[in-house]
């Protein structure tokens, strides 16, 4: 089930800069690194909707800092994430356009394929490396839950603010999982996904927030907003040292 505020709520601020060291590239993809190359324990950041904005550079820079570790960025959409223009969907063109979107470029299936071998690759570009998450925003939260069963090649996982939550992606679950939840997200399947999750999982509301609130819809300008991303990322950082 999708959130609605996931294709109705443009983002904030503008797309992220990056510097040419911060970019390699790994299975024809483009990564944008954070933090230490030669780290001994990494993640792939999967971002919303909107490709990589400041917010969700900022959010990556913090995680690399906080866990001594190596964050990469694949740039699934090669720089051209959802038009800002289909946002609202308020037309059957923007909703067809928007639709089209997600069935082709952001196809979870194909992305998901896309997602296991950057990660595959990265391991033999980054040797030093020893263990693995994988950590999405919104749309990304679904390829972290779909990259989270059988043999994973990840030790841990999570998402926040997801997209396209359904029970079935958490019972197939094989890792510790951590789930942030804005009450933007459709009330009714958030206690059985909850419920589902593996052990040693985590699982919370943060109650004042919306859809986007740790990613390129992040309102910095916001006091509240600034606490609870922060407080957000913290979590994350926490629940991901115990595991990586």
């Amino acid at each position: 089930m999708a959130s609605q505020a996931c294709c109705n709520v443009p983002p904030k601020g503008e797309p992220a800069v990056l510097s040419e060291d911060q970019v390699d590239q790994v299975a024809g993809t483009n990564i944008y690194v954070f933090g230490d190359r030669n780290a001994k324990r990494a993640m792939v950041l999967v971002y919303d909707i909107f490709g990589l904005y400041q917010q969700t550079k900022q959010g990556a820079a913090f995680l690399a800092k906080e866990l001594d570790c190596l964050v990469i960025i694949p740039d699934f959409f090669n720089g051209e994430g959802a038009n800002l223009e289909w946002v609202g969907m308020d037309t059957p063109e923007k909703k067809s356009k928007m639709m089209g979107f997600f069935a082709g470029k952001a196809s979870p299936e194909n992305n998901l394929a896309t997602l296991l071998s950057v990660t595959e690759e990265a391991k033999n570009l980054y040797t030093s490396v020893e263990k693995w998450a994988v950590f999405g925003l919104c749309w990304g939260g679904k390829l972290a839950a779909l990259a989270s069963t059988g043999q994973t090649p990840f030790a841990a996982s999570g998402q926040t603010h997801p997209a396209f939550l359904d029970v079935a992606d958490a019972k197939g679950m094989t890792i510790p999982h951590i789930c942030l939840v804005s009450p933007d997200e459709p009330a009714d399947i958030l206690k059985p996904y909850e419920e589902a999750l593996p052990p040693h999982s985590e699982f919370e509301l943060y109650g004042t927030m919306f859809h986007g609130w740790m990613g390129a819809r992040a309102n910095l300008e916001s006091e509240e907003n600034v606490r609870e991303f922060n407080r957000g990322y913290k979590q994350v950082a926490t629940f991901f040292n115990r595991w990586l």
